[in-house]
């Protein structure tokens, strides 16, 4: 059986990438058995041991030597390439911290989708929500998980739910092309949809909370975690380089205003574009 679980990280900020993440598992046990050492909701994992507690983790996961490069992992598991190019305050980032443990046996693989601010703006101008952008570009890397697996299997899909939405049925149309889709539930706290898909069967639910209960999940959350602490620390390193003493940011509202306060004056002489770098929604 094979269980794919998704999850993202800085849908909210004003600053940074929204990157979303997919994990691939295949055993014959039941999902609740997947089990990877350390793995839980990102948000509890980095509060209390910060991006060394996600890399600990995530280093025996990737498919990437130790010290690992952010141009490395994209390389290997994005599924947009390498989106730097447009974006001069994304560097390279080198991360020596080691993995703590052994890879997952039944772990096969992760996917990524890291959305740079340009598209995330263009993708909110375009669909008219920021909710169908991360929907879209969620399931833009569901799909390459999926493309990875041969026809003919069955996959458990589960994806952390998507804010308040309950109603998947349409989206899941216009974004997977099924053959036929079934609605089982459609609630607050979960919605779940059986479908046909490129020759594979699939069960989807959206449930909330689901990093919390699904290791599949609670890794993909993790993924997305990290990843976008690489983007994050370039991102700071490179307006540090042209502005001594400059504080860092997270990228969130409040702390993401005051961040462009301080790097103001340098905007225009760094050619920075602001469709590019703030985000719109």
């Amino acid at each position: 059986m094979i269980y794919i679980g998704t999850d993202e990280a800085g849908y909210g900020p004003l600053l940074g990438p929204l990157v979303i993440a997919a994990t691939v598992f295949e055993t014959d046990a039941p999902r609740e058995s997947i089990d990877v050492e350390g793995a839980g909701d990102s948000k509890v994992v980095y509060t209390r041991r910060g991006r060394a507690g996600l890399a600990r983790v995530l280093g025996a996961c990737f498919d990437t030597p130790t010290p690992r490069s952010l141009s490395a992992l994209l390389e290997r598991h994005s599924v947009r390439g390498d989106p730097r190019a447009d974006y001069a305050w994304y560097g390279e980032v080198i991360d020596s911290e080691p993995a703590t443990i052994e890879r997952p046996p039944s772990l096969r693989g992760i996917f990524f989708n890291p959305v740079c601010e340009g598209e995330f703006n263009a993708g909110c101008l375009r669909d008219g929500s920021k909710g169908t952008v991360l929907f879209r570009e969620s399931m833009r890397v569901l799909q390459a998980a999926l493309d990875s697996l041969p026809a003919g299997v069955e996959v458990d899909i589960v994806c952390d739910k998507h804010g308040g939405r309950s109603r998947y049925a349409e989206l899941l149309i216009a974004e997977l092309g099924p053959r036929n889709i079934v609605t089982v539930r459609e609630a607050p706290k979960e919605s779940s949809y059986r479908l046909e898909a490129g020759g594979r069967r699939l069960s989807v639910r959206f449930l909330a909370k689901a990093d919390a209960g699904d290791t599949a999940v609670a890794l993909a959350s993790m993924t997305a975690k990290y990843i976008r602490e690489l983007f994050m620390e370039a991102l700071n390193a490179y307006f540090a380089r042209h502005r001594e003493g400059l504080r860092p940011t997270a990228g969130y509202a409040v702390d993401g205003r005051r961040f462009l306060a301080d790097i103001a004056p340098l905007l225009d002489d760094l050619e920075v574009d602001a469709d590019k770098f703030v985000r719109v929604r």
